[in-house]
């Protein structure tokens, strides 16, 4: 593509070799190579560096800023094969002089701990071994520890991307102690077993990081099942310095949106998928010094120093309506509300909302535009969502592969049409996970975000489509459809993009289609 760039001479010396090595295959699908990395910054040199296409790819990829320049095809054609010559030195694998920068770039991806065969409670300590447990859970970036006794063992997992890992099991005999030594960690009573146990805990990690613990005890058939809640404090409130969304518009849209004074901002989803988090890093993007913000959650995730946060729910005495009808005494501009889980609390929301607050809030639904049903379920008019809601934000987390060793694959028929069905064009191929020492085997590096943002105000047609809308009249499909037609990505197209960057695999798309795609006949 012709461009109004002035060319820049280049050669393989003006290369980055560690951003190289993390974008081989982005550098040769999509013609460009990274010329300097730094912090938030990318600079690649593109043969068509106006490809704005191009350009949200790499940014998607990366979640870096893009920088770029022109160069000749000549230049880049000479430079790669450079690049390739050097590197099938050794049998088509990177050369020796690479593998330092292959560590550079393997060193900006979380280091999962080497998965254990066993716990070894015949040799250590059972709080050594709960200690090990969290360690490893906090590594791998899980959301949750899971425990569950059973008959003849004890169930060990983690939750990594909404989805359950199954770990080595513990024997029976040592079920008990593992149990109580959590139990001590959080400061809770050893000798309690038939009966639900709430606590908290905070552990050294190494580095100076903390793993925060919420645990939840309950009886079950065979004992007693605990869920560790994970959270890296320090990872959470670096997370406030920006917002999360890596596409351009979404980034421009939720910026928009957060210099509003008044409105009411969703993030729904399942749990564990990352809502509170993409809700403070909107808070994160507000000026304290002229912002009276505060917090109503149960339990609070994590404390921000900034922030008034206040815990409501049971061992509180305090409920979410009456929290918040206590907070719009209190001048509040800006309130973060856990969630919205009665009519009472959605009435308040709508009428704080009226009154010029700025109210953020979760809910559980499929996606974003399921915010309307939902609300509409809790007794709010359609009116009053309509002046009110000013963004739902849809979200999941799916698994990153690991840029090491995934491996492409050609398209079959039915994915090709899964892309058409988008309005997407067909990429070239596909990766799939594969394994190597960089991500121990599992062929995935971590878990990304992908979002879906619906904005009513994107059309008046929305906006009074919503308005009219009533318990029994709703029709959310038609709403769906129409917003897709004014340009709305839903959460599936989102994430076929990704596939297409080779950020995930397919699978995890389908994960969270809601009609799936099958083969004729």
């Amino acid at each position: 593509m012709p461009c109004d760039f002035p060319l820049i001479p280049f050669s393989t010396e003006d290369v980055d070799l560690a951003a190289y090595v993390a974008l081989r295959e982005a550098c040769r699908q999509l013609a460009f190579l990274p010329s300097f990395r730094h912090g938030i910054l990318l600079e690649v040199a593109m043969v068509a560096p106006k490809d704005e296409a191009a350009v949200r790819t790499i940014r998607r990829v990366t979640h870096q800023e893009v920088r770029r320049f022109g160069i000749s095809r000549e230049d880049f054609d000479r430079a790669l094969a450079s690049l390739e010559t050097v590197g099938e030195r050794r049998s088509g694998s990177l050369p020796l002089p690479y593998e330092a920068t292959r560590r550079a770039a393997a060193s900006t991806l979380p280091t999962p701990l080497p998965r254990p065969e066993s716990w070894e409670l015949h040799r250590r300590s059972p709080r050594e071994v709960a200690v090990d447990l969290v360690r490893f859970a906090f590594a791998a970036g899980a959301s949750d520890l899971l425990l569950d006794e059973q008959e003849e063992w004890m169930d060990v997992a983690i939750k990594l991307g909404g989805q359950k890992e199954i770990l080595p099991p513990v024997e029976k005999d040592g079920a008990a102690i593992l149990l109580k030594a959590f139990k001590e960690i959080a400061g809770l009573p050893t000798h309690t077993v038939n009966t639900w146990l709430s606590g908290a805990a905070s552990l050294p990690m190494g580095g100076g990081r903390r793993a925060d613990l919420r645990i939840e005890l309950t009886p079950t058939v065979h004992g007693q099942s605990l869920v560790a809640r994970v959270q890296d404090r320090d990872l959470q409130l670096s997370r406030m310095h920006r917002l999360p969304f890596a596409n351009p518009s979404q980034l421009r849209l939720a910026e928009a949106c957060l210099r509003q004074s008044q409105g009411l901002i969703v993030a729904t989803g399942p749990t564990g998928q990352g809502k509170t988090t993409t809700l403070y890093s909107c808070l994160g993007q507000l000026d304290r010094s002229l912002l009276n913000i505060r917090t109503l959650e149960d339990p609070v995730e994590f404390t921000v120093p900034w922030i008034t946060q206040i815990p409501v729910g049971a061992g509180t005495g305090r409920s979410f309506g009456e929290g918040l009808k206590s907070l719009l005494r209190q001048a509040p501009h800006v309130i973060l509300m856990g969630e919205i889980r009665d009519p009472a609390v959605a009435q308040t929301c709508m009428e704080a909302v009226d009154t010029g607050h700025l109210i953020f809030a979760t809910l559980h639904t499929r996606d974003a535009i399921g915010v309307v049903a939902r609300l509409l379920d809790l007794g709010v008019t359609g009116r009053q969502i309509s002046t009110s809601l000013l963004l739902a934000i849809g979200q999941r987390l799916v698994r990153r592969l690991c840029p090491h060793c995934r491996r492409a694959a050609p398209l079959t028929r039915l994915q090709a049409r899964h892309f058409e069905q988008h309005g997407l064009p067909e990429p070239p191929a596909l990766f799939e996970p594969a394994g190597c020492p960089h991500c121990e085997a599992r062929g995935e590096s971590g878990v990304t975000p992908v979002f879906e943002l619906f904005y009513p105000a994107l059309s008046t047609e929305l906006e009074e489509a919503i308005g009219r809308a009533g318990r029994e009249s709703y029709r959310e499909d038609a709403l769906r459809a129409r917003w897709i037609e004014l340009g709305g990505s839903p959460l599936v197209r989102e994430g076929l993009e990704m596939a297409a960057a080779g950020e995930i695999a397919y699978a995890e798309v389908l994960k969270h289609e809601r009609r799936p795609i099958f083969a004729d006949g």
